[in-house]
């Protein structure tokens, strides 16, 4: 996902480029801090989950993964508006924003289910 194009050059621009030979777009990586920080997010958040599997198991999990999948979503969403109109977006743009959706919900699933076990429930 973040080795794909998340950003591309507008056409004539990207024209230009592509005949000279360089590249006309790059992935997040090359990007500023609303680029790459969300990735790094929802990397931080896999490492989190495969420790909670793997290893110690840690209290807030679902509270911290839902955090930070809605920041790495409304970080890649800032990104995306904020783009340049010399610039466009990739299809890494758009994976990490399903990602980010999808972790989010995840973490939301999780985040309930923890809810209605801590809480006894009345019949």
């Amino acid at each position: 996902m973040s080795f794909l194009p998340w950003f591309r050059l507008a056409e004539p621009t990207a024209a230009e480029l592509r005949a000279q030979g360089s590249e006309s777009w790059i992935p997040v990586w090359q990007g500023n801090f609303l680029a790459w920080f969300p990735t790094v997010l929802l990397l931080a958040v896999s490492v989190l989950l495969l420790w909670q599997r793997f290893g110690k198991p840690m209290q807030m999990l679902a509270s911290l993964w839902l955090t930070l999948a809605v920041l790495a979503l409304v970080m890649i969403l800032l990104r995306w508006i904020t783009l340049p109109t010399t610039i466009t977006s990739g299809l890494g743009l758009y994976l990490g924003i399903v990602m980010a959706v999808g972790s989010g919900a995840a973490a939301f699933l999780a985040f309930r289910k923890r809810k209605q076990q801590q809480s006894p429930q009345a019949n």
